[in-house]
């Protein structure tokens, strides 16, 4: 099966796939198969569980409850060595980047159009589930 990828997944790759079917519900699934390791910093977490507690998601708490803790439990916690300026215009997202670096992960998964526009940070591959799968040979 080759190596494992070292990920950091978004919070809308979560969000999307415990809220709707498809691609992200599959990175998801290879993720509790040990097919990927995703890496996450407490900023990430922080974001995840505010965004699940948005009225518009419609989670209830105990879906939200449940989220965090496969977030959590399919995930290995990074402490990224400090901040990084690489998004300029929504400066939230550099957290993943910041953990990615962190982590030294190969990718970063997201459906977010500022992470997504940059391609690529140093030698971390930036894309979007589909294109993740893709690579991966695991389309759904």
């Amino acid at each position: 099966m080759g190596t494992v990828k070292k990920v950091v997944i978004d919070t809308n790759v979560f969000v999307s796939g415990f809220g709707w079917d498809g691609k992200p519900e599959a990175l998801l699934q290879l993720l509790q198969q040990g097919r990927i390791h995703n890496f996450i910093s407490a900023a990430i977490f922080e974001e995840l569980k505010t965004v699940l507690s948005y009225p518009k998601m419609g989670f209830s708490e105990s879906l939200q409850h449940a989220i965090l803790a496969f977030a959590f439990f399919y995930s290995r916690l990074v402490v990224p060595s400090g901040a990084l300026t690489v998004i300029t215009n929504d400066p939230a997202d550099n957290k993943f980047i910041e953990a990615a670096v962190a982590a030294d992960a190969d990718s970063i998964i997201s459906g977010d159009r500022h992470l997504l526009s940059l391609g690529h940070y140093k030698k971390i591959t930036i894309m979007n589930p589909a294109a993740f799968l893709a690579l991966q040979n695991v389309l759904k």
